[in-house]
């Protein structure tokens, strides 16, 4: 039987070796860092790239997905 296929391999946590931009919070007002050791979101693009996320963008970031795969289970009957 096949493996099943991970829809979420491209995001995933880490723990900050070093300083890292919060992308969602990278100017204005908001603007903060993400420091050595914090937990951060993690989204790899197609293009190798990367996108990290504190830990409040994160909460909103996996929110919004939870509400799409429930959206997509209720759909499919499951």
């Amino acid at each position: 039987m096949p493996q099943v296929k991970s829809v979420l391999g491209h995001v995933s946590v880490e723990t900050a070796q070093r300083k890292r931009i919060c992308y969602r919070h990278r100017a204005g007002k908001v603007a903060h860092d993400i420091v050595k050791g914090e937990a951060c979101l993690v989204v790899r693009g197609t293009d190798g790239g990367q996108r990290n996320y504190c830990r409040d963008a994160a909460a909103d970031i996996l929110s919004k997905a939870q509400v799409e795969l429930d959206e997509m289970i209720s759909a499919l009957g499951l």
